[in-house]
């Protein structure tokens, strides 16, 4: 935790997850928000995945984990969010599968920053119901150049030039907020393949993020 508090100089925080390998819908992850209207930061725990707001039920089948760059400002569900409760999610990678030809299973990749640092993913949060836990949705954009080769969206990853303006709780120009957003460069990734088993969030180990041979996958 401490790592996270320096890296995004964040209040102390007592909060503790174990570390997580595969990490699904419903999970719980850390979020970095405004401490009290403030641009002073912390880190709280969130569940990844929003229930739409005409449904009650806590069915994970239902929770919507991503939200469009280019449309979560118009979008009814997610528009207050993006204009009040912005929020960034660290994380050491994420997953992504590649279409393949037909009769060809998807491939999953393991996408991270080229130097092994911390992405910034960009979020948007509500608060849970009475004693519940806060939900989270991660926001995606059209591939870059890189990721395109595996799969046309990608999360949205934030450069700490920008941390400021997307934490603060008085920026509420949404256009300008894109704008400064989407005029920013996209990191520097690398990728590899993994095993497959990846899309069975039971199987949570290191492993799942270790390189696989392609002559060893099926």
């Amino acid at each position: 935790m401490s790592k996270l508090e320096t890296l995004f100089s964040t209040q102390p925080s007592n909060h503790n997850l174990a570390p997580s390998y595969n990490v699904a819908p419903s999970a719980e992850v850390y979020g970095v928000v405004a401490a009290d209207d403030s641009r002073e930061r912390k880190i709280e725990i969130f569940r990844w995945g929003l229930d739409p707001k005409w449904q009650n039920t806590e069915s994970t089948s239902s929770l919507l984990i991503n939200a469009r760059f280019e449309t979560v400002d118009v979008k009814p569900t997610f528009s207050d969010a993006f204009k009040h409760r912005r929020c960034l999610v660290p994380a050491d990678g994420f997953f992504e599968w590649q279409e393949r030809p037909i009769r060809t299973r998807r491939q999953p990749f393991y996408i991270h920053k080229s130097d092994y640092a911390q992405l910034a993913m960009a979020g948007i949060w509500e608060p849970g119901p009475s004693k519940g836990r806060a939900s989270v949705v991660i926001l995606t954009r059209e591939s870059d150049t890189f990721m395109s080769n595996i799969h046309n969206r990608m999360p949205l990853t934030l450069a700490t030039s920008v941390w400021g303006e997307w934490l603060d709780p008085t920026m509420n120009d949404v256009g300008a907020l894109k704008h400064l957003i989407m005029s920013e460069s996209t990191e520097a990734f690398d990728a590899h393949q993994v095993d497959p088993e990846v899309g069975n969030p039971r199987h949570n180990r290191p492993a799942n993020i270790a390189p696989v041979p392609t002559d060893t996958l099926w």
